[in-house]
């Protein structure tokens, strides 16, 4: 007995955590949007995006505890996200580059959309609650009755909804109307609650939301806790430091490179046509890139790399890639393990 009061308890504390989801992140949604687009007007809007940014940290620290309030969780709360004031460079410089904050932004945009999924699920199941008690006449449904009218191009579409509480019939009549405002088209639909297959969809309802709303407590409560607690800040920073590291050579980089006087020994040997072929290489073409870039075939791309590689005392080995790392190593430009590879090599020192 009291397994079956702790899960019921839990049950609707996921619900109640649901349903006060969907008003909380809308309002951190429009408050989100409003520091996005803040206007024309330069130093305004520059406030109320570092102000946003800065806000995180309150909007963090709310709903990590709502978390752990109403699901039994126990998310740490991370304190003091920004050592520098409000209204200095760095403390807008540090706001601007807070990986915390920007995690926290992606948590409402994320967080926004799928509330409205949990809680058009939850009044689905609450529907479905209801639909059985009337069948079974726990509760009763007084008479219910609303027209509606649709202007689409010139076109005039009435309808109206009606629960007619005697027989327990729900009735949809809609159709054209014309200028004079005589319905010239009509259909109607009508379902009867008191029947079995309003019973069967009732049940049916009430098993899917039973089902899916702990799923969605606990998708919401890692939301919280991988973006707003810090779970997810380790894959975050080590995804930005590998970004910083890779960085695209140009075939400006390649060529300023290459006129480099420490370079020009080596390089003075080399004709104008494989100068050209080496820059392609460098910024990681194919075989069938350099072909088609400078208008000749494969073969002679083949044969030139053979020279460039012998003139350049490198060994042609099998990888593909390697080629291009011993390229750009010879023109000062060095290769992403060898950048990652240093801390590693000044810590055994």
């Amino acid at each position: 007995m009291k397994a079956v009061k702790t899960l019921l308890v839990r049950r609707v504390r996921e619900v109640l955590y649901v349903l006060a989801s969907l008003p909380i992140l809308v309002g951190l949604f429009v408050f989100a949007m409003i520091g996005f687009s803040s206007g024309s007007f330069v130093p305004l809007a520059v406030l109320i995006f570092l102000f946003l940014l800065s806000s995180m940290q309150k909007v963090s620290e709310w709903e990590i505890r709502r978390a752990n309030f109403m699901l039994g969780t126990d998310f740490p709360i991370t304190e003091n996200w920004f050592r520098h004031p409000f209204f200095s460079w760095d403390g807008a410089k540090e706001r601007i580059t807070s990986i915390r904050s920007w995690m926290a932004i992606i948590y409402i945009f994320i967080g926004f959309f799928w509330s409205l999924i949990a809680f058009v699920l939850v009044v689905t199941g609450l529907s479905g609650v209801l639909v059985i008690l009337g069948v079974v006449g726990v509760i009763a449904f007084s008479n219910f009755s609303r027209t509606f009218e649709v202007v689409d191009a010139g076109e005039k579409f009435v309808g109206s909804i009606r629960f007619i509480a005697d027989s327990g019939q729900i009735r949809l009549e809609f159709g054209e109307s014309n200028a004079e405002g005589v319905v010239i088209d009509s259909g109607v639909l009508s379902w009867n609650l008191d029947s079995y297959p309003g019973l069967a969809i009732g049940i049916l309802l009430t098993i899917l939301a039973i089902l899916l709303i702990p799923r969605i407590a606990r998708a919401t409560a890692q939301l919280v806790d991988g973006f707003l607690s810090g779970s997810l800040l380790p894959q975050f920073e080590n995804f930005l430091k590998k970004f910083k590291g890779r960085r695209q050579v140009s075939e400006r980089e390649v060529r300023e490179a290459m006129d480099k006087e420490s370079l020009q020994p080596k390089l003075s040997e080399l004709s104008n046509r494989e100068r050209e072929i080496l820059a392609l290489m460098a910024q990681g073409k194919s075989n069938a890139g350099i072909a088609k870039s400078l208008y000749i075939t494969e073969g002679s791309v083949e044969k030139h790399i053979s020279n460039i590689l012998s003139k350049l005392e490198l060994k042609a080995g099998d990888e593909n890639h390697r080629r291009v790392l011993a390229v750009l190593t010879y023109l000062g430009i060095k290769p992403i393990d060898q950048i990652d590879a240093e801390p590693s090599e000044k810590e055994d020192q």
